[in-house]
């Protein structure tokens, strides 16, 4: 069985893009990989370092994350599928070095649709996946 993996913000807008994979694939023929990376952030003070989320948060994050992605596998119709949480401080290339360990045959990604200067100087997930993951992309716009 061919495995899909789709990578998801956990924004409302970001899942309903993701919903349109409907419209190019029988669902019921795949498995499907959920995927979600949280960044963990790094901040300096004068005297000390900081990251968010700490690591007593990790747990917590994972559990929510989780079950907001298996409640959009429901809602999706989803019948065979994993969801996984990842908490790392290189979001894009934990996703490519997971499509590599699950040897995956498609990724799909939703896109922001950023234009201007803020589209420019972002690093864009989609770009990444683009050059790096070992399998087939399919990029999803915006819905209009």
């Amino acid at each position: 069985m061919k495995k899909i993996v789709l990578f998801s913000q956990l924004e409302e807008e970001s899942l309903n893009q993701l919903k349109k994979i409907k419209s190019h694939m029988n669902v019921a023929d795949f498995e499907f990989h959920l995927v979600h990376c949280h960044k963990i952030q790094v901040y300096m003070n004068e005297l000390s370092i900081y990251s968010y989320p700490g690591e007593e948060q990790f747990e917590e994050l994972k559990n929510a994350t989780d079950n907001i992605l298996k409640q959009f596998a429901n809602e999706l119709g989803l019948k065979n599928f994993s969801v996984h949480s990842f908490i790392d401080a290189d979001p894009k290339s934990r996703c490519v070095t997971f499509l590599e360990d699950i040897d995956a045959d498609l990724c799909v990604v939703a896109t922001k649709g950023k234009k201007g200067l803020e589209g420019f100087f972002e690093s864009s997930f989609s770009s990444q996946m683009n050059k790096y993951a070992p399998c087939d992309v399919l990029v999803l716009r915006p819905i209009k």
